[in-house]
């Protein structure tokens, strides 16, 4: 099963309740938030739903356990360190991004770990068009080449 990195990059302003609604359940209410969502035909419907607000990719390792370690928090305060990693019984970030990679356990699921992750804006800005979609030379819907503007929000 594949894993998704969905980013919103226009908040819900000026968005129907549908959409919405469907940010709030893909984690991604706020501008500049990011969450890992899994690839089942319900998400795939409401990526598609608010395609005119995110952008989304298939997530790597890699990619992921780096979100983990720099940008993952345990409460609104706190960030996910190796102490709240231990507590919670992973050894490492590494090893969280493992198990949610292999498909045994979801970000939402472990408790006290918050779903999403807080980015800031990207260092140089975002060089394409945050109003059309990606095939349009735009940034926005399924967008091959956001890992490299996520490593740059970070």
């Amino acid at each position: 099963m594949v894993l998704f990195l969905v980013v919103n990059l226009h908040g819900t302003i000026n968005s129907s309740a549908p959409v919405r609604k469907a940010l709030t359940e893909l984690w991604v209410a706020k501008k500049f938030s990011a969450s890992v969502v899994s690839d089942d035909a319900a998400t795939v419907g409401m990526l598609r739903l608010c395609k005119d607000y995110i952008t989304w990719t298939p997530v790597e390792g890699e990619l992921l356990t780096d979100l983990l370690s720099k940008r993952g928090m345990v409460s609104s305060t706190k960030p996910l360190d190796a102490g709240a990693l231990k507590a919670l019984g992973f050894k490492s970030h590494k090893d969280l991004a493992a198990k949610m990679m292999k498909d045994q356990t979801r970000l939402s699921a472990v408790s006290g770990v918050l779903p999403y992750f807080r980015l800031a804006p990207p260092k140089g800005g975002f060089r394409r068009s945050l109003r059309r979609q990606f095939t349009e030379k735009g940034l926005l819907g399924s967008n091959p080449k956001l890992e490299e503007i996520v490593r740059r929000m970070f």
